[in-house]
């Protein structure tokens, strides 16, 4: 969880935010934010209290006014058991959280919006408990596995990560197209392609080439291919934003 207050100027989130297939749920309870992606000229308003689920796309947000806000982030896995739906129809778009959960979405923002700042967590975290209340053994494995594709299986093939992790390959797909609304290959892509933003980062001397074995792939042209896609930027691009935001391991 994590939240902001204070003049747009001061609070905006500057730079690129990659994708990294995970979903964040945002409550603007001070003037909205509008978002663009990378590469898009046209900036879209986003929603009071949205929900959006990033995999393909590096955006950009720009504050309106004064900003204050509460926010949190959460695999597939988790939200589509907070929404009681598969994230599937979600991804890549801000999505009004009333539009998925009815009037409850309106309560939730209205009592965050009376609350003082350090008592929204709190707000939120009795919430999530409500609608979790019926997370079980399949629901937990599914979150583990999300996370072990995610951060842990980025130079092995979808057969040597399934015998690792214990479901055959068919099954593996079955539980993350179930629970997550996306397959394995897709979260195993986002992990490898966030490996590669902390090396761009973290080791500007490295060569590309040498990054783009590091995290799975045979050549550059395969690896810049798949970074542009995905996050709306080469590399070489990446690398030169002065700022970036990015989930790590």
């Amino acid at each position: 969880m994590w939240s902001l207050e204070g003049p747009g100027a001061e609070t905006g989130l500057d730079g690129v935010i990659v994708p990294d297939a995970h979903v964040e749920f945002v409550f603007h309870l001070g003037d909205t934010w509008r978002m663009r992606r990378c590469r898009n000229p046209e900036w879209v308003v986003q929603p009071p209290a949205f929900v959006y689920a990033q995999q393909r796309g590096g955006i950009r947000l720009q504050p309106l006014g004064h900003s204050s806000l509460v926010a949190f982030r959460v695999t597939p896995v988790v939200a589509g058991r907070l929404l009681d739906r598969l994230v599937a129809d979600l991804w890549d778009a801000p999505i009004s959280l009333e539009s998925l959960i009815g009037d409850e979405a309106t309560r939730l923002t209205e009592q965050l919006w009376r609350a003082r700042g350090g008592e929204r967590f709190g707000i939120l975290e009795r919430w999530i408990a409500r609608r979790l209340c019926d997370w079980g053994a399949r629901d937990w494995m599914a979150h583990e596995l999300f996370n072990a594709v995610l951060w842990r299986s980025r130079t092995e093939s979808m057969e040597q990560v399934s015998r690792r992790l214990g479901p055959s390959a068919r099954s593996l797909r079955r539980i993350f197209e179930s629970c997550a609304g996306t397959g394995p290959k897709d979260v195993q892509l986002s992990g490898r392609l966030l490996a590669a933003c902390s090396f761009l980062r973290d080791e500007p001397d490295l060569e590309i080439t040498e990054i783009a074995g590091r995290v799975g792939f045979y050549d550059h042209a395969a690896f810049t291919h798949a970074f542009g896609t995905r996050v709306g930027l080469t590399p070489s691009e990446f690398r030169r934003e002065k700022h970036v935001l990015f989930e790590r391991s």
